[in-house]
């Protein structure tokens, strides 16, 4: 049985989106609030979120750390973007990284610089970057 959902880009864009990795499918997993509730609209290697804000909940984080067994603690939120109708050049973007083990917060990757937010988050082959010239304000966690 498959784990992967396609996405159908003209009814889910430009709407509020949640995305994380599925560590099922080993894709990137979205969703979308419906009737109250944040369901799972489709699983990609590739997608663009505008304005995402970066969360964490420590209680989650704490969870994987005692059991290590992984869970859906961390995630991005923005409006979801079709791929295929944004171009951002690579110089632009800087690979993120989250380790729940090791950090309470996703950073840049090789650097450890905390990461709250960005102008885009991009999914490029299923690697995670986002766009490197926004303002960084202090970190948001529930």
């Amino acid at each position: 049985m498959s784990r992967s959902k396609q996405v159908d880009w003209a009814i889910c864009r430009n709407l509020p989106t949640r995305i994380y990795r599925n560590l099922l499918n080993g894709k990137m997993s979205l969703q979308q609030q419906i009737n109250k509730s944040w369901l799972v609209i489709g699983h990609v290697t590739d997608a663009v979120i505008k304005l995402p804000q970066f969360y964490v909940s420590e209680p989650g984080r704490q969870r994987v750390i005692a059991s290590n067994q992984k869970n859906v603690h961390a995630y991005s939120s923005g409006i979801l973007l079709d791929p295929s109708s944004v171009s951002i050049p690579r110089s632009e973007l800087r690979e993120i990284y989250y380790c729940p083990y090791s950090q309470a917060y996703f950073t840049w990757k090789n650097s450890n610089e905390p990461l709250s937010s960005a102008d885009f988050l991009v999914v490029i082959d299923n690697r995670v970057f986002c766009t490197v010239d926004r303002q960084q304000p202090q970190l948001s966690l529930f």
